[in-house]
């Protein structure tokens, strides 16, 4: 892609062409994939989907000789968490207890490692 059309892609999931500008307000233009939902995301200014009439058309038009788009990475990645054993979650629901009308452990999960220790901590009564 070239231009001021650089960093328009299609939405991620929904780049299926073939792709047609069409207008979606008084002077605002989006670009549709085959199914009529406008996909058109910006790198650059994330949320933004509409542009002027002349960008949609040049937009379009290069998707539709584009046989493949690059995504930039998601900016979340999610923690690698280790899972907990058979035993140490058989030992967490044992800890519930019926308190005001909802269930309720004394044992505080804080995600991966942390909630593990904190079960193995937990002395049963």
């Amino acid at each position: 892609m070239s231009g001021t059309c650089m960093t328009a892609l299609p939405a991620k999931y929904f780049a299926a062409g073939p792709y047609r500008a069409e207008q979606v307000g008084p002077t605002w233009w989006g670009v549709m994939n085959k199914s009529g939902v406008n996909c058109l995301t910006f790198a650059e200014k994330p949320g933004a989907v509409v542009t002027d009439e002349a960008h949609a058309k040049q937009i379009a038009d290069e998707w539709n000789q584009t046989t493949e788009f690059v995504y930039p990475p998601d900016p979340y990645v999610p923690p690698v968490t280790g899972r907990l054993t058979d035993e140490q979650m058989a030992k967490y629901i044992r800890s519930q207890r019926f308190v005001n009308g909802r269930w309720a452990s004394p044992i505080v999960l804080l995600g991966g490692q942390q909630s593990a220790d904190a079960i193995n901590a937990w002395v049963e009564e």
